[in-house]
């Protein structure tokens, strides 16, 4: 059976040369026997984001995680930090060991200026949600006058 080949995200950017260092890369990580490891974005925090009429809406995938073990917090009004604290586990015994622990932060780039006041952040069954209201009226318009 023919191994899939691995795709390459930087092809339409970066052209071959970058896909086939990807792919050496890739063959360098993996485990003998193993399946190639998936580079970890966001330091193993993935999100959706989603521009809604008047709210950004992050959800973040968290499995294993509780509510007190995670802080979420606006840094600006286009940025939104989430710190993941995942209790290490026992170390021995491990053949391949690809879950993460420690702590874990990412950093969301939001896509329009964002206030605190309205803002909820649920946890249910691993998943986070946050939702943050849009500051209305990106701004105020200065007349220009002719002089």
């Amino acid at each position: 059976m023919e191994e899939k080949e691995l795709s390459c995200p930087f092809q339409k950017v970066f052209g071959p040369g970058m896909c086939e260092m990807h792919r050496r890369f890739h063959e360098m990580i993996a485990a003998p026997g193993q399946r190639m490891i998936s580079v970890v974005r966001g330091a193993g925090v993935p999100v959706d984001i989603r521009d809604l009429e008047d709210e950004v809406a992050v959800v973040a995938d968290l499995p294993g995680v509780g509510s007190g073990d995670v802080a979420v917090r606006l840094t600006g009004p286009m940025a939104l930090r989430i710190t993941v604290r995942k209790r290490e586990e026992e170390r021995e015994g491990y053949a391949v060991r690809e879950r993460l622990s420690g702590e874990m932060t990412r950093v969301v780039n939001l896509p329009a200026d964002v206030t605190e006041e309205g803002a909820t952040a649920t946890l249910r069954d691993g998943v986070l949600a946050v939702r943050l209201k849009k500051v209305p009226g990106q701004g105020v318009e200065i007349p220009v006058r002719e002089e």
